[in-house]
């Protein structure tokens, strides 16, 4: 074996060691950002609502029709990020040891999970009486609202602009996640305990099946490993030294968020 090469083996093994560790990781550092606009996407006047029983089927299909094609465009965004992963050259034996495999693996099962999500939405539906497909503005034909279509566009920019980075690529994947996570155990602290789900105005499909689904220990753990994967990259790439970039990706994010939720009672 050349030198060369022997040398191009070694740094696939190493992945090249991470530098020192930082004082504050990146995701935490986003968090301290923004809080006022951090507490305004995940403390909306309608997850108060949902949790209450008070969101009506037809306000709960419009908000899950929007929902809907966020998730599919999702699809298109996180294999965009697995195309940005270059898989060291050397064998792995322990994929858990490398960081690369270890992000392949978590985007992998983002597809799994969105996957799942849109076959629960399909049969949620379909037990609540609920629309996959609902107009919004009273325009009578179905499509992505504005707001949605800023989350569509975030999306797929990842597929035709290679300036963007996996990095960037993380740190959106974890912030729409985050925010989703946080939202949704904001509501459920307003599920009463003494209220039959038939006397909701949705039947019950929020309190028994999405705001479980959104707000449990394994969606939690979830989050949580983004933002590990997110913070190891980070450090391995020094970017709080440009984290304006993704203080400025995250309140985009966080803005988008915010406008995602429905005001109750405007079509």
């Amino acid at each position: 074996m050349n030198e060369e090469l022997r040398r191009n083996t070694v740094q696939d093994r190493q992945e090249s060691p991470p530098p020192q560790p930082l004082q504050q990781s990146l995701t935490s550092a986003l968090l301290s950002s923004s809080p006022n606009e951090f507490r305004a996407a995940t403390h909306h006047p309608f997850l108060r609502t949902a949790g209450e029983g008070k969101v009506t089927k037809h306000d709960l299909s419009h908000w899950l029709s929007q929902d809907r094609l966020y998730a599919e465009t999702y699809i298109s965004f996180v294999t965009s990020l697995i195309a940005r992963v270059s898989l060291p050259h050397a064998h792995i034996e322990d994929k858990a040891a490398s960081l690369r495999w270890r992000i392949v693996n978590l985007l992998t099962a983002c597809l799994d999970n969105i996957q799942r999500e849109l076959a629960f939405f399909t049969e949620t539906a379909r037990r609540y009486d609920l629309r996959l497909d609902e107009p919004w503005g009273g325009s009578g034909s179905f499509g992505p609202s504005p707001i949605t279509e800023q989350y569509i566009n975030l999306f797929t920019s990842f597929h035709f602009d290679p300036q963007q980075t996996l990095l960037e690529g993380l740190v959106v994947l974890w912030a729409t996640e985050k925010c989703y996570l946080d939202a949704w155990t904001y509501a459920s602290i307003y599920l009463a305990q003494d209220v039959s789900p038939e006397t909701d105005l949705d039947g019950g499909a929020l309190r028994n099946e999405f705001i479980p689904n959104w707000s449990n220990k394994d969606f939690e753990r979830f989050v949580q490993d983004i933002a590990d994967i997110t913070d190891e990259l980070a450090q391995r790439e020094g970017a709080l030294r440009k984290v304006e970039v993704f203080k400025a990706l995250w309140l985009h994010v966080l803005n988008i968020e915010k406008g995602f939720w429905p005001e109750l009672g405007n079509d």
